[in-house]
Order: structure tokens, then C-alpha cells, then sequence
């Protein structure tokens, strides 16, 4: 079995190493960044099979780090689920509306978060045949 490597994106350091610890546990190989412009770095040099992505950060917000991830032809087909505490439908319109292909509401039940992954990367799998 393919062994995937996420990308987690979360300013806030404590809940990127538990996202990491949580996903690690689950079977995944995964990394984080702390800013939207660690995102583009990483996401370019590590070559991840999805990214899950923070929107409030300081540097630049999630949304932003989004558009110009799926700008880039390297990483444009990288598959990002948007993990916040907004919970607003235009919250969720602007993040699908940019390219995201879910969008997960903090505190992050984990379980629910395991099946969109599992669900997103085994269609990336099938569109690949």
C-alpha cells in the first residue's frame, strides 16, 4: 500500500504537530509548515499527495496561499482540503470556488477527516489509470 504524504499548514504550532501526530497515527507520512509561504515552499520541494490547509494565518490567509498554489502548474493539481474554525457558507463558496476540494470546521473530528482524505486520494488514484 502507498504510503501518502500530507502537507499540514497551520500558524499555530501546537495544532500542526497534533494534526502530524494524528496523522502519522492513521498511517500517513506527514509534514508541516507554520505560514502560507512555508506552504508554497514545501509543497513545491516536498511534493505532497494533499495538503490540508489553515485559513487564518499572519503571513497570508489560507485562501490566498490556495489561489496561488493552484496558479502554479507544479503544485496546481495538489488536492487541499481547507481546515478552519469559519464555519460561514461564504467561507466555504470562496474556498471551493478557489480550487479546494474540502473543507473541514475546527475542532477537527478526526475520523471524518480520515474518510475525506481516504475518499480524495483514491479518486486522485483512479483519475491517474
Amino acid at each position: 500500500m502507498k504510503k501518502y504524504k500530507i502537507l499540514v499548514v497551520d500558524d499555530e504550532r501546537p495544532l500542526a504537530e497534533l494534526m502530524r501526530i494524528k496523522l502519522d497515527e492513521a498511517g500517513f507520512q506527514t509534514i508541516t509548515a507554520n505560514s502560507g509561504n512555508e506552504a508554497i515552499e514545501k509543497s513545491a520541494s516536498e511534493e505532497p499527495s494533499l495538503i490540508i490547509l489553515d485559513v487564518m494565518m499572519g503571513d497570508m490567509d489560507g485562501w490566498e496561499a490556495l489561489s496561488k498554489l493552484k496558479s502554479n502548474p507544479e503544485t496546481a493539481k495538489i488536492p487541499v482540503i481547507m481546515c478552519t474554525a469559519r464555519d460561514g457558507q461564504e467561507d466555504v463558496d470562496k474556498s471551493f470556488s478557489r480550487g479546494a476540494q474540502a473543507y473541514v470546521i475546527k475542532p477537527v473530528n478526526f475520523p471524518k477527516l480520515y474518510l475525506k482524505i481516504n475518499a480524495i486520494l483514491d479518486t486522485e488514484e483512479l483519475l491517474k489509470r
